[in-house]
């Protein structure tokens, strides 16, 4: 019976006579123990029996073995985001903020078992590569004199060329006495990163749990005893439990230590966890080398149709000289030998662990009780 409804019967007998009220309520058993006060205060249970303002459970306050009053217990499934906000049932209907103002206080989180590594991405590799030169660099000395009385002009190709014919720009005689090609080059492959993948919906500790104080501000009629919330206020899946610090080794209480409550289902918990686990970092291993060969040919139009001269570049690029007179505008690029190695990943594999320390084992009311 709620608070209201007590209220609502006393303050019927109150019509009828003082007497009457003393004699439902215990008006006066205690000196100077006002009625109108204990009609707001005391909650009638079904049997006749008072709570005092109890409109809960009340339970002995100390349990030899336990700690002090009573906890809500809901084991969550998976990466469920579960709280001591999420408790009680007439709350549901409340915006978040109202639920967090009346929800019972969080007390920590549990574990159930630990969980499965969440698991390594598999690591691969990008393919290797031949890479056509980046240009040219114009000297206006022959053999690529870059002394400081020559003058220097670059003559780039632009990013990822194709050796298609390109014009970067226009070079004159005076300016035009040799040129040197650069290098062709062999792009190794690199680790490919993915994003780490999760083992089903484990959580990093395996099945946590909620753990939140049951006790409510309101007073049960001696001091031994703390005021829990009730069963009929609770969401499906949540407990009240006693909780003890000693591991498998507790055994649940008799209902006579317990004011007639049975705590009698009981699960093992951990309080700490270290999770140690990680994964081995990726790498490339070449296992075949690359070969690349490049014919790089230089035009003195823009539109690579007036031949000046054309040179085979590979790794080490190469200096060719140039025409007396000539002039440069453009230049394109052909694959003689495009033949890519090849690697091989390693790495991402498991290792470390995830240990439960600080084990605990909570009695509990079964549920809905």
């Amino acid at each position: 019976m709620r608070r209201w409804e007590a209220g609502r019967i006393l303050a019927a007998l109150a019509s009828v006579g003082g007497a009457a009220v003393a004699m439902a309520s215990g008006c006066g058993a205690v000196d100077g123990y006002d009625c109108h006060e204990l009609l707001e205060c005391d909650v009638i249970n079904e049997d006749g029996t008072s709570n005092g303002g109890c409109e809960g459970t009340c339970v002995p306050a100390e349990v030899y073995g336990f700690r002090r009053g009573v906890y809500l217990v809901r084991v969550k499934t998976g990466l469920e985001d579960l709280g001591c906000v999420d408790a009680l049932r007439w709350t549901q209907e409340l915006d978040l903020k109202e639920r967090e103002k009346v929800s019972p206080p969080a007390f920590g989180e549990f574990f159930v078992a630990p969980g499965a590594h969440p698991g390594c991405a598999p690591c691969a590799c990008t393919a290797p590569a031949c890479v056509l030169p980046a240009g040219l660099t114009v000297s206006s000395g022959w053999m690529c004199d870059d002394s400081p009385g020559e003058t220097l002009t670059p003559f780039d190709a632009p990013a990822g060329w194709d050796g298609a014919c390109v014009a970067p720009g226009a070079v004159g005689a005076e300016a035009f006495g040799s040129f040197r090609i650069a290098p062709v080059t062999a792009r190794a492959c690199e680790v490919v990163t993915f994003p780490v993948p999760r083992d089903g919906d484990a959580h990093a500790g395996g099945q946590a749990v909620a753990s939140c104080n049951a006790q409510r501000g309101d007073h049960c009629p001696t001091p031994e005893h703390v005021c829990a919330i009730g069963a009929d206020e609770l969401r499906p899946g949540w407990r009240r439990c006693l909780v003890a610090d000693d591991g498998e080794d507790v055994e649940c209480p008799s209902s006579d230590r317990t004011a007639g409550l049975h705590f009698s289902e009981k699960l093992i918990f951990w309080e700490k966890v270290e999770d140690s686990r990680a994964c081995t970092p990726c790498s490339c291993t070449e296992t075949a080398p690359s070969t690349c060969e490049a014919l790089v040919s230089t035009f003195e139009d823009g539109a690579c149709r007036d031949p000046v001269a054309a040179a085979v570049v590979a790794e080490n690029g190469v200096c060719h000289d140039a025409e007396p007179g000539s002039t440069l505008g453009s230049l394109r690029a052909a694959w003689l030998v495009d033949a890519p190695g090849s690697c091989a990943p390693s790495g991402g594999e498991p290792v470390g662990e995830l240990s439960l320390s600080k084990k605990v084992t909570a009695c509990c009311l079964p549920e809905e009780t």
